[in-house]
């Protein structure tokens, strides 16, 4: 997941409460605006081989949206607190990696449905505030990669149970 799509552009977020779609393809250079949070939006991904950006903001909220129809988001995720990173893996369902101030991570669905957190209560976690996530191929021993204000970097290996 990435900021960068080859087929609809860079995607970048703002203070004022919204984020942007910008094509290059063409020689105009194109720009589409997009509102829906109610505070500063602090990250916005593509999902890779869908036509969906996710946005994440300090109003505590993630929203999926449909690329071929901005209107209304297709799901919300409300959040104890502001969002300022996500990842979205390529591998695992199109898994959402939200990192929080409280120490912990939460996965979530493209649906919005809450997954799990990490840690888990039989694994150590940070011990400052997570500011980072990113998703690694599903082939390696781990698949997600945290790191937080504790000077450490954790590597996980995330399988989600989608038919519980």
């Amino acid at each position: 997941s990435s900021g960068i799509n080859a087929e609809y552009g860079i995607v970048t977020c703002s203070r004022d409460t919204s984020f942007r779609v910008w094509d290059f393809r063409t020689s105009i250079h194109s720009v589409n605006v997009y509102q829906g949070h109610t505070a500063t939006v602090t990250c916005a991904v593509f999902t890779g081989h869908t036509d969906c950006v996710i946005s994440g903001s300090d109003d505590c909220s993630v929203k999926v949206w449909d690329l071929r129809n901005m209107r209304t988001p297709m799901a919300t995720i409300q959040c104890d607190g502001s969002v300022n990173r996500l990842a979205v893996s390529e591998n695992i369902h199109h898994t959402l990696a939200v990192p929080f101030d409280n120490r912990h991570v939460r996965l979530y669905d493209m649906q919005g449905n809450y997954l799990e957190r990490l840690p888990r209560r039989s694994q150590p976690g940070h011990q400052r505030m997570v500011c980072g996530v990113a998703w690694a191929p599903d082939d390696k021993p781990a698949n997600l990669y945290t790191c937080g204000f504790d000077n450490r970097t954790i590597a996980w290996k995330v399988a989600v149970d989608f038919d519980r």
